[in-house]
């Protein structure tokens, strides 16, 4: 089963076209880089997996669903989504997590604080994170949270737009080492780090697609 599949998308946004007649799709576990120049429609790609965008023409399926109003929040469930700029609230790194275990769709999801110590670790964050607060965080700090929060609800579908952009090399090539390593999830990255393209990943380019270049 397809994962990930639009046929014959087309939108118009902001009096341009973004994508006419797209298609293409993504199995379970494929790995699937957007490319384009600024303007193509990189992150409303994006947002139209997540519907929050809905397309003028075409059907966009996800995990063989078609998407569309009457079932956006239960789709959303399948799916994580990271961005380079994620306003994730403020107070402390573990409130903050629990409340995001308590949102209705994700109380059948068991919090366990075992496993995010072992992310702190992994993504090279101390055990004391937990305890401070999300704004006195770096910017590189708050990516990796919302990271980890993601891998905890352990999602089918992760959609990644630039989230290693506030990060040093070394931390790039951690995550992307990581992502790579979950061989059953479905990837979908945005990102101008050549780490990311030098990965051995599908390309969809959206030079191609449209008229807003």
């Amino acid at each position: 089963m397809n994962m990930v599949e639009f046929q014959d998308v087309s939108l118009k946004f902001g009096g341009n076209r973004l994508f006419d007649s797209l298609s293409f799709n993504l199995p379970r576990g494929g790995r699937l880089i957007i490319q384009g120049a600024s303007g193509t429609g990189k992150t409303t790609l994006l947002r139209m997996m997540l519907g929050f965008v809905l397309p003028d023409k075409g059907r966009i399926l996800i995990v063989g669903q078609e998407l569309n109003l009457d079932n956006v929040w239960e789709i959303r469930q399948k799916m994580a989504y990271v961005s380079q700029e994620m306003q994730i609230g403020r107070g402390r790194v573990e409130t903050f997590v629990r409340e995001i275990f308590n949102y209705k769709k994700n109380r059948g999801i068991s919090y366990r604080r075992e496993r995010l110590l072992e992310l702190l670790e992994d993504f090279q964050l101390s055990e004391d994170t937990i305890h401070k607060k999300l704004e006195d965080l770096s910017g590189g700090e708050l990516q990796r949270v919302a990271i980890i929060v993601t891998l905890l609800l352990d999602r089918e579908i992760y959609l990644l737009d630039e989230v290693t952009s506030a990060l040093d090399q070394p931390l790039k090539e951690l995550i992307v080492s990581y992502f790579t390593g979950l061989r059953e999830k479905t990837l979908i990255i945005s990102s101008h780090d050549k780490i990311w393209h030098q990965q051995d990943f599908s390309t969809l380019n959206l030079d191609k697609h449209g008229s807003s270049t």
